[in-house]
C-alpha cells in the first residue's frame, strides 16, 4: 500500500507544476517537466536566497525525476542575485551535474540589472554541462532539441 501511495505521489508531482511562493504568497518560480526538458520559470524580482532555494528545489525534482535538459527562462524575472553564484558555481552544477543534468539553456531577462548576474553566472566553468543563453523561448526550445548529450 506505501508503494502505491509512493508512486501516485510522484505522478502528481510530475503532472503539476512546483512553485515556490514569496511571504506575500506570490509565486516567484515553477519547475515542471516537459517533453524532452525540465523547465524552470521564474517571475517578478527574486533574490539570491531565491535562487538558492529554487536551485535546491530543482535538484529534489531533479533526483526524483532524472533528465538531462534544463530550460532556466528569467525572462519575465528581476532582481540581482548575484551572491548567490559562487554557490551556483561550486555546489549547485556540480550536484545537477552528478544528478545528470547536460544541457541547459538560459533566457535572459529582460532586466539590465537582472543581467549583470545573469553574465557572472554564465561566464563561470561548469564542466560537464553544456550552457548556451537565449533571449526567447523557441529557439531555446530548438537548441535544447539539438544538444548533445
Amino acid at each position: 500500500m506505501a508503494r502505491r501511495k509512493q508512486s501516485m505521489h510522484l505522478k502528481q508531482f510530475l503532472e503539476e507544476p512546483v512553485a515556490l511562493k514569496t511571504a506575500m504568497g506570490d509565486v516567484y518560480f515553477t519547475l515542471q517537466q516537459e517533453n524532452d526538458y525540465t523547465l524552470a520559470k521564474w517571475y517578478g524580482n527574486i533574490t539570491a536566497d531565491d535562487v538558492v532555494k529554487a536551485s535546491r528545489t530543482f535538484l529534489h525534482f531533479q533526483r526524483i525525476y532524472p533528465c538531462s535538459k534544463l530550460l532556466n527562462d528569467k525572462s519575465e524575472s528581476t532582481g540581482d542575485w548575484q551572491e548567490a553564484n559562487d554557490w551556483l558555481e561550486f555546489e549547485w552544477v556540480p550536484a545537477a551535474v552528478a544528478a545528470g543534468l547536460r544541457c541547459m539553456a538560459h533566457i535572459y531577462s529582460k532586466s539590465m540589472i537582472t543581467n549583470f548576474s545573469e553574465h557572472d553566472f554564465l561566464a563561470r566553468p561548469a564542466p560537464h554541462l553544456q550552457l548556451a543563453e537565449f533571449t526567447d523561448l523557441a529557439t531555446a526550445v530548438k537548441w535544447l532539441e539539438q544538444c548533445e548529450l
